[in-house]
């Protein structure tokens, strides 16, 4: 089995979500719930069974069934995680960066590209770029 890198900014309640249901899931758990107390049911009862289902149509069917398997009956606090989602962002964006500069834009084209893609400013982009990424 592969070690999955788990970004070292979540709270540790999202870390261990992180190990249940993977990252990416995690991630859209947090951009879609984030700040809120979502309870998670055991899928029983028909109130259950639509939380259940708000939960599947946020990070799918998988993912909620472990998730309701671990903590079903308690509530959890969904944080933003702010800083974890930011820094997920900009190594998705050095990332972009890269490919882009693969294609054979040069790095002002790939900057602009970036700041439409991304509504950031030329400026936070550049800042993101020459930033160490945080593994």
């Amino acid at each position: 089995m592969s070690h999955t890198f788990i970004p070292p900014a979540l709270p540790e309640t999202m870390r261990l979500v992180a190990k249940l249901i993977g990252v990416p899931e995690t991630l859209q758990l947090v951009q879609t719930l984030g700040g809120t107390t979502f309870p998670i049911s055991k899928n029983h009862s028909p109130a259950g069974r639509l939380r259940f289902a708000a939960l599947v149509d946020v990070i799918g069917e998988k993912a909620a069934n472990k998730l309701t398997k671990h903590f079903g009956g308690d509530v959890l606090y969904i944080p933003r995680c702010s800083q974890a989602v930011r820094q997920a962002r900009n190594q998705q964006l050095v990332r972009d960066f890269d490919a882009l500069l693969d294609q054979g834009l040069g790095a002002n084209e790939s900057v602009s590209v970036l700041a439409m893609r991304y509504r950031l400013s030329d400026r936070m982009i550049w800042r993101i770029l020459k930033t160490p990424v945080m593994c």
